[in-house]
């Protein structure tokens, strides 16, 4: 396919998501993987429908995974790759995923933090958790969400002196 005319269904796809016609843009996505596989872009836009429309999430990965290898810079896609992820429990890769999402431009590191911070506390790696809490809050961009994840860190450690007590009155 000639560079012009993947640039331009593209746009159309873009629009498509966009206005929310979701079952037109899955099949022109479709169309522009078949024609370039390696299309970073159109493997994160395939994710989130997979994703967050079809609850497909196993093949979400596959196509977030292909979308971060070929297009490494966008933002939006390793946000809901780390999502998936998460949600769904693949602990290494979430970890290996959360380091190199950091490093790229432009994304919000206090939400990749959070993401990882959430993941955590529900595993009850309560420590751990109050940590990435604490980055995330020092990463925040607005005293909103500062505000929210200094609080989402207090729960995180009074869970951790409620935890302490109970063992200690259990002990005792």
């Amino acid at each position: 396919m000639e560079r012009l005319e993947m640039d331009m269904l593209m746009i159309r796809i873009h629009a498509l998501m966009g206005s929310g016609r979701y079952t037109e843009a899955r099949r022109m996505l479709e169309e522009a993987l078949e024609r370039e596989p390696a299309n970073g872009s159109a493997h994160g836009m395939m994710g989130w429908i997979c994703w967050a429309l079809l609850d497909e999430h196993d093949r979400a990965l596959v196509h977030f995974r292909c979308a971060v290898r070929w297009a490494p810079a966008l933002a939006n896609t390793w946000m809901h790759y780390l999502n998936v992820l998460a949600g769904d429990g693949h602990t290494e890769e979430l970890r290996e995923a959360y380091g190199r999402a950091l490093q790229v431009p432009g994304i919000d590191r206090a939400e990749v933090h959070a993401i990882v911070a959430r993941f955590l506390e529900r595993r009850g790696e309560l420590h751990q958790a109050l940590g990435r809490y604490r980055e995330a809050a020092r990463c925040a961009m607005n005293s909103a969400v500062e505000h929210a994840l200094r609080s989402d860190a207090r729960r995180v450690r009074a869970r951790i002196r409620r935890s302490r007590w109970e063992r200690w009155f259990a002990a005792g």
